[in-house]
């Protein structure tokens, strides 16, 4: 009898190691913090950790770690859910995410239940105070994209990953450059012993008709809240000997170039192809590439040489004052905006412009 209690103590005592909530600063110090909050997401992500401990028997994550403020501590979908809690207001009425959440593919299900939810509030078939709508309703503006859809994943977007079974682990896009994202993870370890963590992981993104896919990903769940997050509040102003000034701004689809006059004449110059080369080196200077690729944008700055130089849409002769490029990290790579002339102020699509991440033109 003694034994038996002894045993039933014993599991008590790891049930309440395993669940009693504690805040991610009690966790012990031996815990690594890989990535600072201002390493990534253009300066407005979390903290990444990795404990010291490595992989549980060897099958390239920690399986049990103790409860967080959010998700167990340091699992994939603890960061997940920490970020768009902390950076973007997505709380249940739990503190965290719904409790019917238990792997990344169940977040699918609550956008989708959330978007329900919203719709029959609207028809008047249930209250706005009815209590498991309340659980959904914080993330009824956020949006899921299937794997193979039409929208393009962005910065800041989840990727439901499956590894073993369908949507088992998430990650946070961080970059994007035309065929590749980078991404930001907790709890992926390499498979060699010892084995090492990966916080930051690179995907393969391809694009066809229209329609974007990424090996091994179940979609991707977009938040339009994300573009304030990371958005300059202005534009960034850079300066070059020859070019002139000029400024940049970027969102979480595309950054935007803008330059004058002696910018736009050396950019459609014989020269055009250094100027761009000068161009991207200020902008890489001025930061501009928190969310892209430099090598990717100074590819897409070479094509607008090319086309501000040959195209007669952008000639001398409209007597151009400036023209605006704007750059999407995926699909339709390069857009151009003359400042004068026939086309002024209009936003033209440059097609077979694309550039990949190594600044390679696909």
């Amino acid at each position: 009898m003694k034994s038996k209690i002894t045993w039933v103590f014993f599991l008590l005592l790891i049930t309440a190691v395993f669940h009693t909530p504690a805040s991610v600063s009690a966790r012990p110090v031996s815990d690594q913090l890989l990535l600072r909050s201002t390493d990534w997401l253009a300066g407005k992500g979390v903290d990444v950790f990795y404990p010291d401990k490595g992989p549980a028997k060897g099958e390239g994550f920690v399986e049990i770690t103790p409860f967080c403020g959010y998700a167990y501590c340091y699992q994939c979908i603890e960061l997940t859910v920490r970020l768009f809690a902390e950076k973007l207001g997505y709380i249940s009425t739990n503190g965290r995410w719904p409790d019917t959440v238990n792997i990344p593919h169940d977040m699918i299900d609550v956008v989708i239940i959330a978007h329900e939810k919203q719709a029959l509030i609207k028809k008047g078939a249930i209250s706005l105070q009815d209590a498991e709508a309340a659980k959904f309703l914080p993330f009824a503006d956020m949006t899921f994209t299937p794997n193979g859809g039409s929208n393009p994943p962005r910065v800041g977007d989840m990727i439901i990953y499956t590894y073993r079974v369908p949507g088992d682990h998430v990650m946070v896009v961080n970059r994007i450059a035309g065929t590749k994202m980078e991404v930001i993870q907790q709890n992926i370890w390499t498979q060699t012993k010892p084995a090492y963590p990966v916080p930051v992981r690179m995907l393969e993104l391809s694009e066809t008709s229209g329609r974007y896919w990424i090996n091994n990903a179940e979609g991707w769940i977009h938040s339009p809240r994300m573009n304030a997050l990371i958005s300059p509040i202005v534009d960034k102003q850079f300066f070059d000997s020859k070019l002139g000034g000029g400024s940049w701004n970027w969102d979480e689809d595309a950054v935007t170039i803008a330059l004058g006059k002696a910018g736009f004449i050396g950019l459609s110059a014989s020269s055009g192809q250094e100027s761009a080369a000068r161009i991207s080196q200020q902008l890489s200077n001025s930061g501009a590439f928190s969310v892209t690729n430099e090598p990717y944008v100074r590819c897409a700055l070479m094509n607008a040489a090319v086309v501000t130089r040959t195209d007669g849409r952008f000639t001398s002769n409209f007597n151009l004052k400036g023209i605006d490029i704007r750059i999407q990290y995926s699909g339709d790579t390069l857009r151009l905006r003359p400042h004068g002339g026939k086309f002024d102020n209009q936003w033209i699509t440059i097609p077979n412009a694309r550039c990949g991440w190594e600044g390679n033109p696909i």
